[in-house]
């Protein structure tokens, strides 16, 4: 390496500034002549000021004073980041280790005093994510395919009972009629993020309709040569109002209740839940769980929404605030 490389030395100084300099913090002209010399680079306080001017003269912008130097703007502020890191984190289908990668370089956008603001640690390994690895990419994918106007092919995961196994479940892939992994085409117009998910809105040319898959649930996406059909079923559709069709769960104290869940919405339970949830058979055609909920009439409204699929079990007095909520509702419609 060269000793007198000025153009080194100006692009070690953008570093020091990035990672040393906030808003609290300043860069003093020592401390860059003695990161420069650790890379082997001769400076001294008149180099210092000159590389400084250049830098200010070519539109970065450094304030300086007596404390030192600091940059005063940058790509995102701290509060831009911060909000950036928790839609991540909340992101049901983003992977933790790739939510952990992507929060990594994120970092690297603010000085290294700001860092560990951005860390949400324990929220993000509390949280329900995805286990799919290959999300970033289908998305993509998705969206090159809408771009150039071309169908996809997928598989799509679907979560089954496997009592016999150490979870009591497992992930398949949907198979077709004739038993083997069934191979989705479809032609894709939106993606819609939706209560933390990821979803693609298509038209299906098997059934002559729009379909809706969850992202995260689709593997081994790729672009195909043929184009997409089925545009004029989307001509007019209005994707926003779509969206503001579904309804989340909210409000209420936290309490334990056991499901009674049938065997097929397994996926419901461990999408809500989350993966950890304790699962035990009933019979042949159920199991139950025990999950931590705000008790309220969206969680009321939410088991109901499943009719016989799920049944709240116990504690009594919430089962019976249930049916109670039920009570009130057929109150309601009755002459």
């Amino acid at each position: 390496m060269s000793k007198g490389d000025n153009r080194l030395k100006i692009l070690y100084i953008i570093d020091e500034l990035k990672n040393k300099s906030d808003e609290n913090n300043y860069v003093k002209t020592t401390e860059l002549i003695n990161a420069l010399n650790e890379k082997g680079l001769n400076a001294d306080r008149k180099s210092i000021y000159s590389y400084i001017e250049s830098l200010i003269e070519y539109g970065m912008d450094i304030e300086k004073s007596k404390r030192g130097y600091r940059l005063m703007e940058r790509e995102f502020e701290l509060a831009e980041l911060k909000m950036l890191v928790d839609a991540l984190s909340a992101s049901r289908f983003i992977p933790t280790k790739k939510t952990h990668s992507i929060i990594a370089k994120l970092e690297e956008m603010t000085s290294e005093f700001n860092r560990s603001q951005l860390n949400r640690q324990v929220y993000l390994e509390n949280a329900v994510k995805s286990d799919n690895s290959s999300i970033i990419y289908s998305i993509d994918a998705i969206h090159n395919a809408i771009s150039s106007n071309r169908q996809i092919s997928f598989h799509y995961l679907n979560t089954v009972m496997d009592y016999d196994g150490e979870k009591k479940y497992k992930t398949v892939l949907k198979k077709d009629e004739s038993g083997d992994d069934k191979l989705y085409l479809q032609s894709p117009y939106a993606l819609l993020w939706k209560n933390e998910n990821y979803y693609m809105l298509s038209y299906d040319k098997e059934s002559s309709r729009r379909k809706t898959f969850r992202v995260d649930r689709m593997v081994d996406v790729s672009v195909l040569k043929t184009k997409r059909e089925g545009g004029k079923y989307f001509a007019k559709f209005d994707t926003a109002k779509y969206a503001n069709t579904a309804f989340s769960m909210f409000g209420g104290d936290n309490i334990d209740v056991v499901l009674r869940v049938r065997n097929d919405l397994i996926g419901v339970i461990l999408d809500r839940f989350g993966s950890d949830v304790g699962i035990y058979r009933d019979d042949d055609e159920h199991f139950l769980c025990t999950v931590c909920v705000q008790k309220s009439n969206m969680f009321f409204s939410w088991v109901s929404g499943f009719a016989d699929g799920i049944e709240l079990k116990s504690p009594k007095g919430v089962r019976r605030e249930y049916i109670h909520y039920l009570d009130s509702l057929l109150k309601a419609y009755r002459p």
